[in-house]
């Protein structure tokens, strides 16, 4: 039987659950499994050491550790195979995790997903990511570039009897068009995932959904209260309900659209919240500003089906088209970014956020063509300091470092990494003393960049001062590891 995917990243849990045992049929109850290089080896290859936490007779020790060690031995690899769920660790681990306290993760539900070792199988199709891996980013990223359909939300799972309450807000995420739940949404959305089971039944029902800004329904209306607003269906238009007041601010869908109708009448409220009142009927627009929505709450896979399905119908194409660009970036899908973009500027080509979005993503590439773009927009928008460091950043990989030097050479605007390359090109240009100061001012600050740290280092080693060049450089690559060799490699002993 093969041994469940990263069983290996909860070895401190099954070995607490073998000590138990051990504790109860051992004389030597001081027993404890560590997991380094020791006298054990699980399925012949994961290291562990059985050792007294209390100083036991020599003759106990000798007599009891033999039969220990086997006996420890077999408990893990029993407890790893009999916690299992179809290839996984499963909701039996979560029980041996959660007998101190609540594990904080991201609760998945799909199928043909893209999941990173340790994820804890709940069962066929409910996944746990626990919060201390730090992989829940990853998942998401990768899940979203593949188009996978799943649904996650955060929250705290304390053991494997949670199924209910994991059940609700799973189903309330999907109620909403979620594929992840942030913690920024759930807080935004509260008073509808409070009243979820009246929604439910509030859906089921035929007529127009409206979701409307107002203090009290008319006695004869029916409504349910969601904070400052109601959410009602009806086979009666608004007007006829609340008349025409120019004080309304109310979201319609009809039930013609693509996409969870709870979603979509939400975008259409907000629809007519950006355009300052009034009743507005969910339209092809509408989707932009659902797009807008989702990435606001940190949902770039739900934020991009949305994006999508505005294309035929936004009144802003330069934006959405840069909205879907960004995403497209972030999930590194680099082509379809730069597809994106370009679509972008072929509505606004004097936009200067979208020249600088295209060429950063060309310099990510390393291609020669970002400077066309990089330049437009600083000559476009020239006090934005992001647009003139990333020139520079783009002049300098180009050799073209005196330019670079030029633009950053006095402006007092500039970021940490701004003012880093500037000392950079400083020190190479043989500007030393103007390089010193201003990475000496850099390096005071808590979130210096470590390459900011080795060029100081360089320059106190050039004066004479090895010790602070020692300290420095040792910092910088704390900070910057193996990247920042190259840079320190230039002076000796530093």
């Amino acid at each position: 039987m093969p041994e469940p995917r990263g069983w290996e990243l909860y070895l401190p849990y099954y070995f607490r659950a073998a000590e138990n045992e051990l504790r109860k049929i051992s004389p030597v109850k001081s027993v404890r499994l560590l997991p380094e290089e020791g006298q054990i080896l699980i399925f012949n290859r994961v290291p562990a050491n059985l050792v007294f936490e209390k100083r036991e007779p020599l003759s106990e020790s000798r007599r009891w550790l033999p039969v220990l060690k086997n006996m420890a031995r077999i408990l893990v690899e029993n407890l790893v195979f009999t916690t299992a769920y179809d290839g996984w660790p499963g909701p039996k681990v979560l029980d041996l995790m959660t007998q101190e306290a609540p594990v904080s993760g991201l609760i998945i539900s799909g199928r043909g997903l893209c999941l990173p070792e340790g994820t804890l199988r709940l069962s066929d199709n409910c996944y746990f990511l626990p919060t201390f891996l730090k992989k829940n980013s990853r998942f998401l990223k990768d899940n979203w570039r593949a188009g996978k359909k799943f649904v996650a939300v955060t929250g705290f799972l304390n053991g494997s009897q949670n199924s209910e309450e994991v059940s609700v807000r799973l189903t309330w995420a999907k109620l909403f068009g979620f594929t992840f739940l942030s913690q920024k949404a759930e807080t935004q959305l509260r008073p509808f995932f409070e009243n979820f089971q009246a929604i439910k039944r509030l859906l089921r029902r035929k007529g127009r959904l409206i979701f409307v800004k107002l203090r009290h329904l008319p006695g004869d209306v029916e409504g349910i209260a969601l904070g400052e607003h109601f959410l009602l269906k009806t086979p009666k238009g608004l007007e006829e309900i609340l008349g025409t007041s120019t004080g309304l601010c109310a979201g319609i869908y009809e039930g013609d659209f693509e996409g969870p109708a709870l979603a979509l009448v939400y975008a259409a409220y907000e629809h007519a919240r950006r355009l300052g009142g009034g009743f507005v009927r969910f339209e092809p627009f509408s989707y932009h500003v659902l797009g807008d929505l989702y990435a606001d709450w940190g949902d770039m896979g739900a934020a991009l089906w949305a994006y999508r399905l505005a294309e035929g119908g936004t009144l802003q194409p330069a934006d959405l088209f840069n909205s879907q660009g960004l995403i497209l970036k972030t999930l590194e899908l680099y082509e379809e970014a730069e597809e994106a973009f370009r679509k972008a500027l072929s509505f606004a080509p004097d936009d200067p956020l979208i020249n600088f979005n295209l060429g950063s993503l060309l310099l990510e590439r390393n291609d020669s063509e970002a400077l066309q773009y990089l330049r437009l927009a600083f000559k476009l928008s020239p006090a934005r300091s992001l647009f003139v460091e990333t020139l520079a950043k783009a002049l300098a990989q180009a050799g073209q470092k005196e330019e670079a030097l030029d633009l950053l050479f006095g402006r007092n605007d500039l970021t940490l990494r701004g003012k880093t390359l500037l000392g950079k090109l400083l020190y190479e240009a043989g500007r030393f003393q103007e390089a010193f100061e201003c990475l000496k001012a850099v390096s005071l600050e808590r979130e210096a960049p470590a390459e900011a740290l080795a060029y100081l280092a360089l320059l106190y080693k050039q004066r004479g001062e090895s010790e602070a060049a020692f300290v420095l450089a040792r910092e910088a690559l704390r900070r910057g590891g193996s990247r920042i060799s190259e840079i320190l490699d230039q002076t000796e002993g530093a």
